[in-house]
């Protein structure tokens, strides 16, 4: 499994800093994945609901700890990438 596409779309509304799309193998893309500000940094977090019950429910998410790690990765270099050049457009 290869993550071919990684879309950030920047909002910074209070904790959430970017909202992120990913695609995998070029045949399955995952929406909704936020880039979080927490007490020790940025993090990620996938995709979830909120059912009547108000239990959060992953929607999407890594079975192992490698796959997180590629997907955390992946989302955190382009977030990176596309913060360093909006800063360079507006400088």
């Amino acid at each position: 499994m290869m993550i071919t596409n990684v879309q950030i779309s920047q909002v910074n509304l209070d904790k959430i800093k970017a909202i992120v799309s990913i695609t995998f193998d070029d045949a399955l893309t995952v929406n909704d994945i936020r880039i979080i500000e927490g007490p020790k940094g940025k993090i990620v977090e996938m995709p979830r609901r909120r059912p009547m019950n108000d239990v959060n429910k992953y929607i999407a998410h890594p079975l192992t700890t490698q796959a997180w790690q590629m997907i955390t990765d992946s989302i955190m270099e382009a977030y990176e990438k596309s913060t360093t050049e909006g800063n360079q457009r507006e400088g």
